[in-house]
């Protein structure tokens, strides 16, 4: 009790320093994933908008990584064709192709993309029973870049009149799904769990050596493109064998939500959000919810009070989910978009995103993001843009 008056106390000051504080938002461009289309090809042009910032990444990567873990992702590109079933081994190709950069750095910045990110997800019901989904996507490695490598994906087949099968929100080298809607179906989003097992690249060492677990790059995908019923992807979120541990943040938007907090190889615990459930909301960190927050961690805290304090659920709308993922410590310096989705129709559109850039760099960000975004340039003007994008991150 003494807590949540303290909150209220200083809740004010909170949003004062929260208007005070530069939130540049960004809009993400939008790219069409043809998966009707060859494996070997459906990428490249994506690829070609990123290849720049998506090859200095990399450099980064390989740079803060120890190398250990270097040797894993050169193990499984030498047996790739073993260990990654199709069409993701040809994707995987196709982008290491169209990006210039070595397949086993694309492997590995696969891995990385699912092990490092430290996220924030709610799922909220208002009282006409439509669940809405938000997450804040945080990563601690080269925020700005990683900013300037978001977009969104719509996946489609052309067979079928270019009908949607499902949206993400995604990063360039990537070929699974973190925050994703399927309409009519599910939303998913997977945050990092966070655990007292040692060093993150170690764990993932350890446990992709066995080869009945998945990586998350490819159990998404799978999931997402075979899976329709929303009974057997809660199955197969609690039960497929995976590289790291994490939490399952899933809804079919309209009597069900839940959060599914995974060990390697087994479902650890489930929260579910459904009418017999006096909670409206869920929300989720990297901390399993039956212990305190860390000090040095309020996230999870935060989100929770200013839904209790300032909302009910019949003031739920989609923007209220926004607002409360815009709360300074939910919305931090790490924080690279903000996404809002429902597997409904209720909501405008199937998924709404934003990039965040709460540092002092954003200014520079959407001029980088202009530039580097140009579908053709010369020689030169690559040069010019390489010696300037990296005198600022300096």
């Amino acid at each position: 009790m003494y807590g949540r008056h303290l909150f209220i106390c200083i809740l004010p000051f909170l949003f004062l320093f929260y208007s005070c504080y530069c939130d540049e938002t960004l809009d993400l461009n939008t790219y069409i994933i043809d998966l009707d289309a060859s494996p070997l090809s459906r990428w490249t042009n994506v690829i070609e908008e990123f290849r720049l910032p998506l090859n200095i990444f990399v450099e980064n990567i390989r740079s803060a990584v120890p190398s250990p873990f270097f040797y894993v992702s050169e193990a499984i590109a030498l047996r790739l064709d073993h260990y990654i079933p199709q069409p993701y081994h040809d994707e995987i190709h196709s982008i290491s192709s169209a990006a210039n950069i070595r397949l086993s750095d694309v492997i590995l910045l696969n891995l990385i993309y699912e092990l490092r990110a430290h996220c924030t997800s709610i799922l909220a019901v208002s009282t006409n029973g439509t669940f809405i989904h938000g997450r804040n996507l945080d990563y601690d490695l080269n925020t700005d870049l990683l900013r300037l490598l978001t977009f969104q994906a719509k996946f489609i087949k052309t067979t079928n009149k270019s009908q949607v099968v499902y949206y993400s929100i995604h990063f360039a080298g990537s070929v699974g799904l973190f925050t994703a809607n399927r309409p009519n179906f599910y939303s998913l989003s997977i945050n990092q769990r966070q655990t007292n097992n040692g060093e993150w690249w170690m764990n993932a060492l350890m446990a992709i050596l066995h080869l009945n677990t998945m990586p998350l790059f490819i159990f998404t995908r799978i999931l997402f493109e075979n899976y329709h019923s929303y009974e057997d992807i809660k199955y197969e979120l609690k039960t497929k064998h995976l590289i790291a541990p994490v939490y399952f943040i899933l809804t079919n938007g309209e009597n069900e939500g839940l959060v599914i907090t995974r060990n390697r190889l087994n479902s650890a615990n489930t929260i579910v959000l459904n009418s017999s459930n006096p909670l409206w909301y869920l929300v989720q960190t990297n901390y399993d919810h039956w212990l305190e927050d860390p000090l040095n961690d309020s996230r999870r805290t935060t989100a929770e009070n200013v839904l209790g304090v300032m909302y009910n659920q019949s003031q739920l709308l989609d923007n209220t989910i926004y607002d409360v993922l815009s709360v300074i410590p939910v919305l931090n310096k790490y924080t690279v978009y903000t996404s809002i989705m429902s597997p409904t129709n209720n909501l405008t559109i199937p998924i709404y995103a934003k990039i965040r850039t709460l540092d002092h760099k954003s200014k520079y960000l959407l001029t980088l993001r202009q530039k580097f975004q140009r579908s053709k340039t010369s020689f030169i003007e690559k040069v010019v843009k390489f010696i300037t994008f990296a005198f600022l991150l300096v």
